[in-house]
């Protein structure tokens, strides 16, 4: 298709990830063993999609679609596009559903690479994870995970598919990190919870 000029070419979201998701994933999140919920924006309803049971590529897929790079998916009768624009760290999804709850940011931002000028493409991601970011902060004022992680991905590109083992090394340190963060969260719960019984035994 011609946009003002540019050619702008989508890949079709669903066939890429099937190519690259591992067989051991099912088709349904019914078969799933942990529950799921993912998330997409509808782009003519003006809110946020979220999905948890029925097929789950199509809802993967969705989740998946960047604008511009990947065409829309159509589910429901609604056309979906990348979760992240309407919700880039969905932890309030899960609220009343977990013990211990913790974010990953994945979004990153712009940064200067060997300071060349950003390409048209570039400034639309970096524009786009800008807003995502702007969007998180103002979330996070009004409530906050019990652990928020924030792997270092900004220097890889949204479609470094293959770079996917390098980034896997770079962030293996937040695992334990976040190993860390999870035994305070329950050392904590568990010492309130006993002052809590204490408290009942001496009332």
């Amino acid at each position: 298709a011609m946009q003002g000029g540019i050619r702008v070419s989508q890949f079709n979201v669903e066939r890429i990830l099937k190519a690259f998701l591992p067989e051991a994933i099912p088709e349904t999140f019914g078969e799933l063993q942990i529950p799921l919920k993912v998330t997409a924006t509808d782009y003519f309803g003006h809110k946020l999609a979220v999905f948890e049971d029925g097929d789950l590529h199509s809802a993967l897929a969705a989740s998946a679609a960047i604008p511009a790079v990947f065409r829309p998916v159509t589910r429901d009768g609604r056309l979906l596009i990348d979760g992240g624009i309407y919700n880039p760290v969905p932890f309030d999804l899960i609220e009343n559903d977990a013990d211990i709850i913790i974010g990953v940011d994945v979004v990153g931002a712009p940064e200067e690479a060997d300071r060349k000028q950003p390409t048209s493409v570039d400034l639309m991601f970096g524009a786009t994870q800008l807003m995502m970011q702007s969007i998180t902060a103002n979330k996070l004022k009004q409530c906050r995970p019990d652990i928020l992680v924030r792997p270092a991905v900004s220097r890889y590109r949204v479609l470094d598919f293959l770079k996917i083992d390098a980034l896997m090394n770079e962030t293996v340190d937040i695992k334990d990190e976040l190993k860390r963060q999870v035994e305070k969260v329950v050392e904590a719960r568990n010492s309130a919870a006993i002052k809590g019984r204490r408290g009942k035994q001496v009332g």
